[in-house]
């Protein structure tokens, strides 16, 4: 009988082209690369070989890029940090404070996390692992990641929730308008953890689409939007070509 022998598997990393990198690429290169084994094992569960091999490359190599591990982690955390939609985010701050640009606020926000790209685990997954990771570690990651929303998302929450209440299209209610937009960061985020697994936690019933309304329509409701609000500004297809 013929033996039929398997090749030997390939990092993530190595199937790339092997055109020569310089400097800056390959060190740019690495970081995305080890994005997945940090979302798989944390920073405490990762050794510098799996590091490495995730990457392509020699241990050797590496530390020519990094010095040590923590270099490394916190080259990714930057990277990370960086990827937040820079040119939306400029559109939202343009934005006069409203209810119809809270609901702008929310939609993206829900709409971001529970996208889906294929093949394989969109990029919005492995942050959410990179998070829940360092929650469980040192938090460090988490606060970086959340600095962008702390310091621009959720103050025009508060200013579109003031608009909003002063048009009456909103209710002032018992909590805190930053709370308020917290809140809902966490309940997307908390959605998408139960969506992690290749055979998802809950089984709500619905595609990922309408899935995202729901929440996003939850959320609304929430933060203190009157339905009447909701249903004049929500229009889901429109809104998806805010971001385009």
């Amino acid at each position: 009988m013929k033996t039929i022998v398997k090749p030997k598997s390939t990092s993530r990393a190595a199937t790339r082209s092997a055109a020569k990198l310089t400097s800056e690429e390959r060190r740019a290169a690495i970081v995305v690369a080890v994005r997945q084994v940090f979302a798989e094992k944390g920073f405490h569960g990762t050794t510098t070989r799996e590091l490495a091999v995730d990457a392509g490359v020699s241990e050797a190599l590496l530390f020519k890029h990094f010095p040590n591990k923590e270099a490394l982690y916190a080259a990714m955390q930057i990277s990370c940090s960086q990827q937040l939609g820079e040119l939306v985010m400029q559109r939202l701050e343009a934005l006069e404070p409203s209810a119809s640009t809270l609901v702008i606020l929310i939609h993206l926000l829900v709409s971001h996390m529970l996208s889906v790209k294929a093949p394989g685990e969109d990029d919005t997954s492995i942050q959410v692992r990179l998070m829940l990771h360092s929650i469980l570690e040192d938090g460090e990651f988490a606060r970086l990641r959340l600095q962008k929303l702390a310091s621009c998302w959720i103050p025009k929450i508060e200013e579109c929730l003031q608009a909003a209440i002063a048009a009456e299209e909103a209710v002032v209610g018992p909590v805190r308008p930053n709370v308020r937009g917290w809140f809902v960061h966490q309940l997307a985020a908390g959605v998408k953890i139960h969506l992690l697994p290749t055979v998802q936690v809950v089984d709500y019933g619905l595609s990922r689409e309408q899935l995202a309304e729901q929440v996003v329509w939850f959320a609304l409701r929430g933060i203190g939007l009157t339905d009447a609000a909701i249903k004049r500004y929500y229009n889901p297809a429109a809104l998806a070509l805010f971001a385009g």
